[in-house]
């Protein structure tokens, strides 16, 4: 009923819609109740578009809602996350740069970003601004670092030299908004200022793009914004706040409407050119819409062959032309841009629901019109490819295919694995939870139950509003038995992520380590828990240098540099730490304390 009701409400938003809007061009009469079909079909609230051809607009217009509750059109001045379609802007903006002489697109970073590092030598001394800007850095998506986080810009890119590689530079085609993220922090730089004031100074105001901004806090300013849905696990659309990305502004903050991203296409048909300025050299453009990479070819369809991936776009044939085009995705969004440089036409589109393939359906709808050909039934192919996906899904469930082992059971106390792990690169993750409440994790402001699912293996359940749907979380133990270390499928290109449990927060406290200092004794022997003016306490015989005590759980301490050689401090009936317990590879010993 949700279904019928939705596209009821469409076909009378674009009726209201219609009585305003210019006559629709010849090749395109049958667009609003076409755009009407995949709306209700696709299940999307809202969708805008921009049409140019021979340097003209011949179609921008809004569908739907923008916002259901309200129902509030969806207008080709709504603006909306264009998401990775950002990337084009990004180097867009950096050949402003390489036409004045500040860069060259294949020198190495380090020339202008002197902390640049990456996982390797090789890779650190030889990836260049090139290979920032066509995913070839060897480097791949490790995305979980940024998403959600609040780490800014230089600290990513300090974080990125701790994520492993899975190619050698130049070797494979890798999609990596870090790498992007850094190329517009290196514009930023060289230009003196910001990724955004030059993307702004060189792109958005030649262009006339008054109404594009660069963060979601301005976009909710806008009075014709857009609001973000998901589909939830039953296929029905649910409101999702869109998600700050400030940070990675150069991979894909922008966010736009379909009457400024009219302009932007306007230029990319007219080779440069807009108003008669040349705001891309075409030398520059040529190479942005030139294969730098070739793309495996699955060849899933006979209308479209041959991907490459140029500098910002994706290239390929489709039905005897070049077609031109990036996608984006994030929550809430899913945006298009295309053009075909022969025949001067482009092509934007948007859907306020993330990961929609509708927003491919408009863009191969509307260029076989362009083109004067027959319309190949995209609609078909990719909904039906979209059914079988959930059936698939559904098969699954059905047959139980990830339950797990049957069975088994943790090793440990739930409370036991609660706690702080610490990656170099991805920063912190919290579990929390005791045998009551179950696990919970916790990273990056988003956070999702952890149930088991066997052995010291938890997953998260699957939830498609939940960006750690499935996540699968792994404990490792070390020979005491304790939890030390868990790993999670964070990357699928590399091995799980291994995070290290941090000490107990108590551990920083001087007042609770000021409890176990003292000497300690078994016969004549004598050890000295001494608490430095820095808070580290540290353990020293008669003779020899002092080791360092690291907190670990509870009131045992690792010795520093002395694998597998703990101490514990043991109370007594009173609450006094009376005893230390020494334990090395298996054999304990207990020192009494003397003072």
């Amino acid at each position: 009923m949700k279904f019928l009701l939705i596209s009821a409400a469409c076909l009378l938003s674009l009726a209201a819609q219609a009585q305003q809007q210019a006559p629709l061009p010849a090749e395109f009469a049958d667009w609003d109740a076409f755009m009407a079909e995949q709306l209700a079909l696709w299940k999307v609230p809202g969708a805008s578009i921009s049409i140019v051809k021979d340097g003209k607009v011949i179609l921008s217009r809004g569908y739907g809602f923008r916002d259901l509750e309200k129902k509030l059109p969806m207008t080709e001045n709504t603006v909306q996350p264009i998401a990775s379609t950002t990337k084009s802007f990004t180097v867009a903006a950096l050949a402003t740069l390489v036409r004045d002489g500040k860069i060259k697109w294949d020198e190495p970073v380090r020339e202008y970003l002197p902390d640049f590092r990456l996982h390797s030598d090789y890779a650190t001394q030889t990836v260049t601004v090139r290979d920032l800007v066509t995913h070839r850095s060897g480097l791949p998506r490790h995305d979980a670092v940024w998403f959600n986080s609040q780490l800014s810009r230089e600290e990513l890119i300090k974080r990125v030299r701790h994520f492993e590689l899975s190619a050698e530079p130049r070797a494979r085609f890798q999609y990596n908004n870090l790498m992007y993220m850094t190329a517009g922090f290196l514009g930023g730089k060289v230009a003196g200022s910001s990724w955004e004031a030059l993307v702004s100074e060189k792109v958005l105001k030649p262009l006339d793009m008054n109404a594009t901004n660069f963060s979601i806090k301005d976009l909710l300013k806008a009075p014709d914004h857009g609001t973000g849905y998901s589909l939830d696990n039953d296929e029905q659309p649910q409101a999702k706040p869109y998600t700050p990305i400030d940070a990675m502004g150069p991979t894909g903050s922008l966010n736009s409407s379909a009457r400024d991203m009219a302009n932007y296409l306007l230029m990319l048909t007219a080779d440069g050119s807009y108003k008669g300025k040349t705001l891309i050299t075409s030398g520059d453009l040529r190479a942005m819409t030139s294969g730098q990479m070739t793309l495996p070819d699955a060849r899933l369809w006979p209308e479209r062959n041959g991907p490459q991936y140029g500098m910002g776009w994706f290239v390929s044939n489709y039905r005897g032309v070049t077609l031109v085009d990036h996608g984006g995705n994030m929550p809430g969004a899913a945006t298009t841009v295309g053009f075909v440089p022969a025949r001067n036409i482009g092509v934007y589109a948007t859907v306020n629901i993330g990961n929609s393939a509708m927003r491919d359906v408009i863009l191969y709808a509307a260029i076989d019109r362009l083109l004067g050909l027959q319309p190949v039934d995209w609609t078909a192919r990719l909904h039906g490819n979209y059914l079988k996906a959930l059936a698939a899904e559904k098969a699954a469930e059905t047959q139980q295919l990830n339950t797990g082992k049957p069975g088994t059971k943790p090793a440990l106390d739930l409370v036991e694995y609660a706690g702080e792990y610490e990656h170099p690169g991805y920063g912190i993750l919290t579990i929390g939870g005791d045998a009551k409440q179950g696990l919970k994790m916790r990273y990056n402001d988003m956070q999702a139950a952890l149930p088991h699912w066997h052995y010291e293996v938890f997953q998260a359940p699957k939830d498609k509003l939940s960006e750690l749907s499935e996540t699968r979380v792994q404990f490792l133990s070390n020979f005491e038995g304790d939890v030390d270390a868990l790993r999670v499928e964070l990357e699928p290109a590399v091995k799980a992520i291994e995070f290290k449990r941090l000490p107990d927060r108590h551990f920083k406290d001087q007042a609770f380590l000021a409890k176990f200092a003292g000497t300690y004794a078994i016969g004549s022997n004598e050890l000295t828990i001494t608490l430095r003016p820095d808070g580290v306490l540290t353990m020293a015989g008669r003779t020899g240098a002092p080791s360092e005590l690291l907190g670990l759980r509870g009131n045992r301490f690792q010795v520093k540099g002395r694998n597998g050689f703990s101490v514990e401090f043991l109370p007594d009936a009173g609450g006094r730490y009376s005893q230390m317990a020494m334990r090395q590879n298996g054999s304990a010993t207990v020192a009494q304390r003397k003072d």
